[in-house]
């Protein structure tokens, strides 16, 4: 009987300590938490390399998911919490090179966290041709991304226009949601 109470106590624990371990979102295995220090000194030791900084945002280059990217990473306005990294794939002029590499991410992220909460795939584009496609994407009619809900927060892929002229990248989006409101309700009580 006490090898019974003390399994099921062993049970309890262990369950509780998953459920904590998975209210995390993590980025390349490190939680989208903690200090802007912090969080950028793990980045440089995964292998990214430092771009820039301020007190509340940095860069970085490196490679995420086989492919070149640049990581930002916000927090706080003191930079104390980390709220959301954001990965910026190159940019393309082609639509196609942009939906696979989309569709690539999406199914990887659905294998791992399931279908997506939200899905808005729509390009209004009267041809199939390309420059109808980044046209479109260039005038800020597309809308074309997934988001995923986690109980650490919310993880969004999407195609968005770049600065440049019929350019498109694609985006991956980790926001801890938590610190995100944290940070609105501080700038909330600055205006």
């Amino acid at each position: 009987m006490k090898r019974f109470i003390a399994l099921c106590a062993f049970m309890v624990i262990a369950v509780a300590s998953y459920a904590q371990g998975s209210s995390k979102l993590y980025f390349k295995g490190i939680p989208v938490e903690g200090s802007m220090a912090e969080f950028c000194s793990k980045l440089r030791a995964k292998g990214f390399k430092y771009v820039n900084s301020n007190s509340n945002a940095a860069v970085f280059e490196g490679e995420f998911a086989s492919r070149h990217a640049t990581i930002g990473v916000a927090a706080t306005n003191d930079g104390r919490k980390v709220f959301a990294v954001v990965v910026f794939f190159d940019a393309s002029q082609e639509w196609n090179t942009l939906v696979r590499t989309y569709n690539y991410y999406k199914d990887l992220y659905t294998s791992k966290y399931g279908n997506p909460s939200v899905v808005h795939e729509r390009n209004p584009a009267r041809s199939n041709s390309n420059i109808a496609f980044m046209s479109e994407l260039y005038q800020g009619t597309v809308l074309w991304g997934s988001l995923w809900e986690t109980a650490g927060g919310e993880i969004e892929l999407g195609i968005e226009k770049t600065s440049g002229v019929y350019e498109g990248q694609v985006m991956i989006s980790y926001r801890n949601t938590q610190n995100e409101h944290a940070k609105i309700q501080n700038d909330l009580g600055d205006i």
